[in-house]
């Protein structure tokens, strides 16, 4: 029977989890080990490599996916529904192929929902149009803007629109998740054998200096900071039976951290000027609170504005700040910073929106800077895996 060294995960109940929210993080006790055995069925298969990414309203994505000029009649530019349609040679793979299965029903919890722990969790299993990974399982918080509950409330497998948008937006709208999900499936997944997952874990509205502020830059601890680290232990520690049971029987591997956040840290000069300072904190306190200190870690900049002079400069300090901590001698090799700023579109006709702070709505923007995360969430796993080799039967933790 082959045994990994799981990732912590949290064994107290929910309502114990719960209450953990009103105390500071230095009050947690350390998260204990406990072991995932694979059943004979999975023996000797590789775990399930999951994915968190993190982040304010342009990780919850605001790509539009489909939209019709209202003047033309016609589809608007760099929605997915324009991409697949204009640009079919990277994008046509996005859309179902004539025959396969449109009813996301792959390791779905029950068709009626189910109550776990006085939660309701909600299976996407409606038909969709957009291709469906059976290799890349996806699950998201609600989302709700005040809504500081530890835990997951959807599950699927990825598709465009799943886990996006704001609540009642569900099915319309995309992140960066869909192209993160397509890098890390198509280099990890070994065509369905190797599946990962994506938890994503995201609001609207919320700085690292005041929402998502880590103990280590000192003041209150943000609750958002303490509902992104609850939320990955509860939902890691009942995901296997409960949400996906088809994969109850594998291991499970924390494998990364990505982040996209940065638009209200740039409103103010006074959260812009500690912006370097609290993003460092955030990935030392994150890894010490899971006790990974060596996860891999992704940073997406704040791009969205480009390369426009006319924007304040707070905006580009962030951004500055975002590509630095990457060069910290203790970062190296295991933190990667992406610049999104080629990635700006121009507003409306050139995008769906004219919603700069939301990428103008542009889907290319949005799977641009997903795809770049992934690709460097790779490339970060294998530069640690080439220093503590592993094989087809026994996994290393990011420790």
């Amino acid at each position: 029977m082959v045994i990994m060294r799981p990732i912590p995960i949290l064994t107290r109940g929910l309502v114990l989890a719960i209450a953990l929210l009103f105390l500071s993080i230095d009050d947690l006790d350390g998260f204990p080990d406990a072991s995932f055995a694979a059943t004979d069925k999975d023996e000797g298969k590789p775990p399930l490599r999951v994915f968190v990414l993190v982040g304010q309203s342009n990780m919850v994505g605001h790509g539009i996916l489909s939209r019709v000029n209202e003047t033309t009649g016609k589809q608007m530019n760099a929605t997915l529904e324009w991409l697949v349609t204009n640009v079919p040679d990277e994008y046509g793979k996005l859309r179902q192929q004539e025959g396969q299965d449109e009813t996301n029903v792959v390791d779905l919890i029950d068709s009626s929902g189910m109550a776990y722990d006085e939660m309701t969790y909600t299976k996407r299993d409606h038909k969709t149009q957009w291709t469906i990974r059976p290799d890349v399982l996806m699950a998201c918080n609600s989302r709700k803007l005040d809504d500081l509950s530890p835990h997951a409330t959807t599950y699927g497998n990825l598709y465009a629109g799943l886990c996006a948008g704001d609540p009642g937006q569900e099915d319309q709208q995309v992140g960066p998740e869909l192209g993160f999900g397509w890098a890390v499936g198509d280099a990890l997944s070994d065509g369905g054998d190797s599946p990962v997952m994506l938890l994503k874990i995201a609001w609207g509205g919320k700085s690292l200096a005041v929402d998502f502020r880590s103990p280590s830059s000192g003041g209150t601890t943000g609750p958002y900071y303490r509902s992104v680290i609850a939320t990955i232990e509860n939902t890691l520690s009942g995901m296997k039976d409960k949400s996906f049971p088809k994969k109850s029987g594998r291991p499970l591997q924390l494998s990364g951290f990505a982040w996209h956040q940065g638009w209200n840290d740039g409103c103010d000069d006074n959260m812009a000027n500690e912006y370097e300072k609290n993003l460092a904190n955030l990935i030392r306190d994150v890894r010490k609170d899971l006790d990974m200190p060596n996860l891999p870690f992704a940073v997406a900049g704040t791009g969205m504005v480009g390369y426009d002079k006319q924007q304040p400069h707070r905006r580009q300090e962030v951004v500055d700040a975002e590509m630095k901590v990457a060069n910290y001698p203790e970062f190296k090799g295991n933190v990667a910073s992406i610049d999104t700023r080629p990635f700006a579109r121009g507003p409306a006709p050139a995008s769906p929106t004219q919603q700069g702070y939301h990428w103008n709505g542009n889907v290319e923007s949005y799977w641009l800077i997903g795809q770049s995360l992934g690709k460097a969430m790779v490339d970060l796993i294998n530069q640690h895996e080439q220093k503590h080799p592993i094989n087809a039967y026994s996994y290393v933790a990011y420790s």
